[in-house]
């Protein structure tokens, strides 16, 4: 049985940006993988089986906005729920995310580092609004729990295990600021408050009970960039 056009263009779509089906249905947050693959089928209508915020969250994945999938798929909007219609008609101005992979796991403590793979995306008006461009954002995974105190649970800046953590590549950090580098005495990326204290680079905990780690100058390590954004684990 052949599938219908619109089928073949969502896969193709995803197939086009390189990912797989378990990819595109955990960056969406809300499909799960059977959905995505019976939508490549053809066995689930995306405008009338979906739901407006499936297929939302779906078309942010794909990187389409409503036009251009309707001229991908040649589908016009039919959606069985009351409400859907109004919906709609404010997903352009939703749709305008930037997807990135998580390139590592950095450690917030643990100096066991696995492997981690998937997608974030952001709100495009949130890097504008922090003057960060999408090329020069990397987003990482927190391993450890080092970043998590009493104090910075008060004000809404822990980064717990499991979160991911966007970098500026393209912005020095200054003192103070949480940061993602690469310590390659330990051959491992840590994330921790930056300071220089005289030939020292020191990478301050949020945790007291976690010592610092201190770095002379000399040492080998990178600054990739200050964290200016985070999200729970498969968030965006």
């Amino acid at each position: 049985m052949h599938s219908p056009h619109w089928a073949t263009a969502i896969r193709q779509q995803r197939q086009r940006l390189g990912l797989s089906q378990a990819q595109v249905a955990q960056a969406s947050g809300l499909l799960n993988q059977t959905e995505v693959s019976r939508l490549e089928r053809g066995l689930i209508h995306p405008t009338l089986d979906l739901g407006a915020a499936k297929l939302r969250a779906l078309l942010r994945v794909l990187g389409w906005n409503w036009p251009q999938f309707a001229l991908a798929t040649g589908l016009e909007l039919d959606f069985a729920e009351a409400g859907a219609l109004k919906s709609l008609e404010r997903l352009e101005a939703e749709l305008h995310f930037a997807t990135f992979s998580v390139q590592a796991t950095a450690s917030a403590g643990h100096q066991n580092t696995p492997t981690s793979e998937g997608l974030v995306s952001i709100p495009l008006e949130d890097l504008k609004a922090l003057g960060v461009r999408p090329e020069n954002v990397r987003v990482y995974a927190v391993n450890g729990d080092c970043m998590v105190s009493e104090s910075v649970r008060a004000m809404g800046q822990s980064i717990a295990p499991g979160d991911r953590v966007a970098v500026d590549t393209g912005r020095m950090p200054r003192a103070g600021d949480v940061v993602v580098a690469w310590d390659g005495l330990n051959e491992v990326l840590l994330i921790k408050r930056y300071q220089e204290e005289g030939e020292h680079i020191v990478f301050y905990p949020a945790r007291r009970s976690v010592p610092p780690v201190v770095r002379h100058r000399d040492d080998p390590v990178k600054i990739i960039g200050p964290v200016v954004w985070r999200g729970g684990a498969f968030r965006g």
